[in-house]
């Protein structure tokens, strides 16, 4: 019986073995399929480059009415992510050659492009800023205008020309690797990225991914400073696609009305704390009319690794019926309890080989440093019966 099994898990272990090398192995396939989509997106990248700012705002509202009329978002996910990665682009990236931070030299374009330039600044100078208002919703400030006024696509292709490496503050093109990791979070799985790989512009894509069925995401990340940052860096890029953006915080440091203006936002950002705290609140409220929360579809938790393990945080469960017939916390000091038991003998026996070791290896260095050479045989006597016991000590130990 022993040797049909053996030959079954060998013969089973060979079959994925050569399956394996067929058809890869799952991870191989998704990231087949990952590619294959990013392919798909980047096909449509010059009939995307092609539409006004107003036509790729309109875009959100035809996505919506299509998943409404009963098309799959996972089945848009090439068109989708093609418009997300333009507004990225244009959003994040170009426009910032209006953002007087950056001080764009506006001599390096062509007098063409250079007189359009001039008229365009002109019409955003003579343009008072918004209030955060109706798709402003979520800022706490006027609105600049050069984040809000159309700017014509002839300039968007000349600062392409100029700059034609994605990187700030002029461009912000997401690259392959950023489109894979909005797909990965928005099917519910982790996406780690290394370094530099930008992480920040991720988030945001998978977002609008999730916008289009009219899903509110929340997006959880380790502290109110990176909330505000992160919120105010995606704002110009959902601004561009019609959707809103806010953050939450504490209540010292953000007014109630602020707070629930924030939650009628599409995407909104805050910390595990105050999501949770938020949601308890809610639950002490006297009608729904008084709850911050309206919805929890999606989040994204961002540093995951870092929220989860490292801080020992758990998902927030902490309103709701007690499952006292489901003694869990009992069973699992029980559990606790017993592995500890079990250990105990293990330590004992590991301490008697550790002790031996550092017999070893004391006796070693009095051997080298002896003073009186008459004691050395004494002393290389009592390490031989040392090393002589250690395996039968390692034996024991190991047999837990």
């Amino acid at each position: 019986r022993l040797l049909l099994s053996l030959k079954l898990f060998h013969d089973h272990f060979a079959l994925r073995t050569v399956g394996r090398k067929l058809f890869g192995s799952r991870n191989d396939r998704l990231v087949k399929r990952y590619l294959k989509l990013v392919e798909q997106v980047s096909s449509r990248e010059a009939e995307t480059r092609v539409l006004t700012d107003a036509e790729l705002y309109a875009k959100t509202a035809e996505f919506r009415k299509r998943v409404v009329d009963g098309e799959s978002a996972t089945d848009l996910i090439p068109e989708v992510f093609a418009i997300a990665r333009e507004a990225m682009d244009r959003a994040v990236g170009i426009r910032n050659i209006f953002n007087p931070l950056h001080e764009f030299d506006a001599s390096q374009l062509d007098d063409t492009t250079r007189k359009l330039y001039d008229e365009t600044k002109a019409i955003i100078d003579a343009t008072e800023d918004r209030n955060p208002d109706r798709e402003l919703l979520g800022c706490v400030e006027p609105t600049p205008a050069w984040q809000f006024v159309d700017i014509p696509n002839e300039l968007y292709e000349a600062v392409r020309a100029l700059y034609p490496k994605s990187k700030p503050p002029f461009r912000a093109r997401p690259f392959d690797v950023q489109l894979v990791g909005a797909v990965v979070l928005y099917e519910g799985r982790i996406a780690e990225m290394k370094t530099g790989e930008g992480k920040t512009i991720v988030a945001p894509l998978s977002c609008y991914l999730a916008a289009i069925e009219n899903k509110q995401v929340h997006v959880v990340t380790v502290n109110d400073y990176l909330v505000q940052r992160d919120r105010d860096w995606t704002f110009p890029f959902f601004r561009m696609l019609g959707m809103t953006v806010g953050a939450i915080h504490p209540q010292h440091m953000q007014h109630p009305q602020l707070k629930q203006m924030a939650y009628h936002c599409d995407v909104v950002y805050g910390t595990t704390a105050e999501f949770g705290f938020d949601y308890l609140r809610d639950n002490m409220k006297m009608s729904p009319q008084e709850q911050v929360q309206k919805q929890r579809n999606i989040a994204i938790v961002d540093e995951v690794d870092s929220t989860l393990i490292d801080e020992a945080r758990t998902p927030l469960i902490i309103s709701g019926l007690a499952h006292d017939d489901q003694p869990r916390y009992e069973l699992a000091d029980k559990l606790a309890r017993y592995l500890l038991d079990k250990q105990k003998p293990w330590e004992k026996l590991d301490q008697e080989v550790q002790s031996c070791l550092v017999m070893i290896s004391g006796l070693e260095g009095d051997i080298r440093n002896a003073m009186d050479k008459d004691t050395v045989p004494a002393m290389k006597e009592r390490m031989a019966l040392a090393k002589a016991k250690l395996p039968q000590l390692e034996n024991n130990r190991n047999q837990f």
